[in-house]
């Protein structure tokens, strides 16, 4: 099995403490990562704020946790996942949800191939402990050694 989760949130796809007016720029800064990567078309970060605006808050999957996405067909390319931790958190009109402290947009190729891998990244945020660490993380850096961390420590169970 490989680490999935490193393979997708590392060093490009990652960014911390960034300073975010409001979810639709915290849902675009975190988008534009998989769009320089390739792995999405500019599309598909429009698609995804479309639908938050028609359906609500919907994203916001756990307290302080939102994960942006759309359909396969509006602009991706490979499968990707991107991570931004807002500086002062974000709100999503959520309610007891908000404020948002870690914004994901995850890419999909279709229905099935990325189930693992949200799999993985839904273990890896039951961990309150870890979550907290990504929140407090100052860098980049101290992200990618979180996820390697819990990789290396998932491997040894």
């Amino acid at each position: 099995m490989s680490n999935l989760l490193s393979d997708y949130l590392n060093q490009e796809t990652m960014r911390a403490k960034v300073k975010v007016e409001n979810w639709q720029q915290a849902g675009k800064i975190a988008g534009k990562l998989l769009v320089e990567k390739g792995t999405i078309k500019p599309e598909y970060i429009q698609a995804m704020l479309e639908l938050v605006m028609e359906k609500g808050p919907y994203i916001v999957v756990a307290p302080g946790i939102a994960m942006f996405h759309a359909r396969p067909e509006d602009g991706v390319n490979s499968i990707g996942l991107s991570l931004i931790t807002p500086q002062d958190g974000v709100i999503f009109n959520a309610g007891k949800k908000d404020p948002v402290k870690l914004v994901f947009v995850l890419a999909a190729i279709d229905n099935n191939s990325h189930v693992e891998l949200i799999s993985d990244l839904t273990r890896l945020l039951r961990n309150e402990a870890l979550q907290e660490k990504m929140i407090k993380a100052d860098t980049v850096e101290q992200l990618v050694k979180i996820i390697e961390n819990y990789e290396n420590n998932k491997e040894e169970k």
